[in-house]
């Protein structure tokens, strides 16, 4: 078998090689044929009334997009483990008005769809600084804005917290979702878990919807009756947080005549928010190098090493997204898949400087570490024509290029608000991909070794594997 599957690998490694003596027959692009401009952020900050709106002037064909954003700032340690379990339900319950199926029944036919999600922005120049949020979303047509408004209303300010047997329901629910999310992205499992271990907008991430939110609702699901009681309190106590007018920013995408549909139900919306007193909290976790192995019975590994080359000095550059795209198609793909079996296999490197390497359903574990240990060496010594260098960055500017819906855009552009990125931040990234050099990339080499010298390592795969390389890890344990 073993030699099957290495003759096979080599097989494709033949093909791909075959594939570029093809390709190089093939007439590109020039540099000088690429647009120059980045993509335009379209922010426009306005009030209705004291409440602040981020608007997005764009054609929409009649269509509003909407979101209610609060702010989840001064939440106590002992509720913000609950905020995912808070979020899950709104929608989910019985309300004033209505019962959770003509809820759901009354969303549908007045819009396009209505949810809850939550957030967090870490700012692209200080990773101490992020914001949380909940928020509240929809599409719906100009005519409908002042409905959809009020049964974002209804689902806020009167959701039935109280209902014991329908909670339940909610958090099996939620428990089976999240262990089938977690079973079929085990790749994004061990990227998120290591990155929290130095950064504390991914710390919280975890804490609201990763494994330690998957252990708290296991808990809940499997001690309910035992714990509904402060279950509910808690939530009662999140929502008398969180909706309160002071921590209300509205943001919208359409064009001028949805606009002027949104100022007396954005008012009335905002003096029906809770004002009384409520107990505050101030609330920062530290966070710490972990190196977790989480264990399945699955046959194979999704092996993370990650970091962040930030806080070694080092600032962002745009040729990090052309470094993404080499990775992807030469190095991490020739020896994590073509050569080590692996399905696939992912980099990627943030603006705020967090970067990994992950593979996707791996049979090796620290083969595959050595494989990184050894990537800043091989970008080093790299070596490109000029025509090799235009298929990258070619590759690089695609991904930066893809066409984007008005909603799409709406949530780009509010992505740079809340993170703090510039359309001047955007331009020099591009301007830097379209000069870039061979000389460039391998000046990359530094970036690479700068975030694997964090030596954050996660590994969601088979118990076997693990518990023969525990040395590699500090903690091990079983994933469900």
């Amino acid at each position: 078998a073993e030699i099957v599957a290495e003759t096979k690998a080599l097989e494709e490694y033949q093909e791909a090689e075959d594939s570029k003596e093809d390709l190089a027959k093939i007439p590109l692009l020039a540099r000088e044929d690429i647009g120059k401009e980045a993509r335009k952020i379209v922010n426009e900050e306005c009030k209705i009334g004291d409440v602040p709106v981020l608007k997005h002037e764009v054609f929409t064909n009649g269509i509003a997009y909407l979101r209610m954003i609060f702010t989840c700032k001064d939440i106590p340690e002992d509720l913000l483990p609950y905020l995912g379990i808070f979020k899950g339900c709104l929608g989910l319950l019985n309300t004033e008005h209505y019962q959770y199926g003509d809820l759901f029944n009354e969303m549908n036919i007045v819009t396009g769809g209505m949810s809850a999600v939550n957030n967090c922005y870490s700012n692209i120049d200080d990773l101490s600084k992020y914001r949380l949020t909940l928020e509240i979303k929809t599409k719906v047509l100009y005519d409908n804005v002042e409905k959809a408004i009020k049964l974002m209303r209804e689902i806020l300010m009167t959701s039935d917290f109280t209902d014991a047997k329908r909670l339940r329901e909610i958090i099996a629910e939620g428990r089976s979702r999240t262990q089938s999310t977690m079973t079929s992205a085990g790749h994004s499992v061990a990227v998120n878990r290591a990155l929290s271990y130095g950064s504390v907008s991914a710390e919280i991430s975890e804490m609201i919807s990763g494994v330690p939110f998957y252990r708290l609702v296991t808990e809940l699901d499997e001690h309910f009756e035992e714990k509904k009681d402060a279950l509910i309190e808690k939530l009662q106590r999140l929502a008398k947080l969180i909706f309160r007018k002071e921590n209300l920013m509205v943001d919208f995408v359409g064009t001028a005549d949805g606009y002027e549909k949104l100022a007396e139900p954005v008012k009335s919306f905002a003096e029906t928010l809770y004002t009384a007193n409520v107990e505050c909290g101030s609330y920062m976790p530290v966070v710490s190098r972990k190196n977790e192995g989480f264990m399945t019975s699955g046959q194979v590994q999704y092996v993370c090493r990650a970091g962040n080359f930030r806080r070694k000095g080092l600032p962002y550059k745009g040729t990090l997204r052309i470094l993404k795209v080499m990775m992807g198609y030469e190095y991490l793909w020739t020896n994590v898949r073509v050569k080590g079996g692996a399905y696939g296999c992912m980099c990627g490197f943030g603006k705020s400087g967090e970067s990994y390497f992950v593979s996707y359903r791996d049979p090796n574990l620290g083969k595959t570490i050595d494989i990184y240990e050894k990537a800043a060496e091989n970008i080093a010594k790299f070596e490109a024509d000029e025509r090799t260098m235009t298929q990258y960055i070619i590759g690089a500017v695609s991904d930066l290029d893809i066409p984007m819906n008005p909603s799409a855009l709406g949530l780009f552009s509010l992505s740079a608000y809340m993170t703090g990125l510039t359309q001047e931040v955007l331009q020099k990234e591009r301007d830097e991909m379209l000069s870039a050099t061979a000389e460039d990339v391998r000046e990359l080499s530094k970036y690479i070794e700068a975030f694997m010298s964090d030596e954050f390592l996660c590994v969601v795969g088979n118990s076997e594997k693990i518990k023969a390389e525990a040395e590699l890890f500090m903690h091990t344990e079983n994933l469900f």
